[in-house]
């Protein structure tokens, strides 16, 4: 669907202040202390929460004088910004690899909620950060996450009503109703989910996508 000017307007001003920080990663050597960066906030985002945790924590974990953490990223928020917005870039990565036109579309959104099972399951504490702090960033930032999160709704509520037209699912059912159970059933996993765990993510993910499918296909049977 296209962007309106306001909102290309809106996330023009949600990356303004990244713009000079993401020219300074580019070089091979910057780009491995980013990701080291991105990897202590969210262990410290996580144990202790955003408010909690200063950029001395964060500088401190990656054993880099805090002086050199803002040569990397320009604030604590922008790099809140940054950890969820990498997270739903990848997200994005997902979605554009779905088939909407599919014949079996039920088939294809097994393999779509399997996918967001397991990216939450091993980006599980992004999605706590997500869920706990998205507050913390100011009001562009938040919809511009929230707007890419609405990606995987979008998709998961195309391939049912594309089951609904080709007959694999009831006419009947709720269509938005079914999309938030799938979803939630998916992206959920990262909830309880723990790596290092008894069940590995991928036969948990193949699982709850399969039990989702399979009530869609007997929803209103007999």
């Amino acid at each position: 669907m296209p962007k309106t000017k306001s909102e290309t307007k809106e996330r023009a001003k949600a990356r303004k202040g990244a713009g000079t920080a993401v020219g300074k990663r580019q070089h091979a050597k910057s780009r491995k202390r980013w990701d080291r960066i991105l990897e202590a906030a969210t262990a410290l985002f996580n144990e202790r929460g955003f408010a909690a945790t200063s950029m001395q924590d964060i500088s401190e974990r990656v054993e880099l004088q805090k002086g050199s953490l803002y040569y990397y990223v320009d604030s604590k928020e922008m790099l809140l910004f940054e950890i969820l917005r990498d997270l739903h870039h990848g997200g994005e990565a997902l979605v554009a690899g779905v088939n909407f036109d599919a014949d079996d579309a039920l088939s294809e959104l097994r393999s779509f909620l399997v996918q967001i099972g397991i990216y939450a399951g091993v980006h599980g504490d992004r999605l706590r950060i997500f869920s706990r702090d998205l507050d913390f960033l100011p009001a562009e930032q938040q919809r511009e996450i929230i707007s890419e999160r609405h990606l995987y709704r979008d998709a998961v509520e195309r391939l049912i009503n594309r089951a609904v037209k080709t007959g694999q699912v009831s006419p009947n059912i709720d269509v938005l109703v079914a999309c938030q159970v799938a979803l939630q059933s998916s992206a959920g996993i990262s909830d309880w989910y723990r790596p290092g765990g008894p069940i590995p993510i991928e036969r948990i993910a193949v699982q709850t996508a399969g039990l989702v499918v399979q009530g869609l296909r007997d929803y209103g049977k007999a």
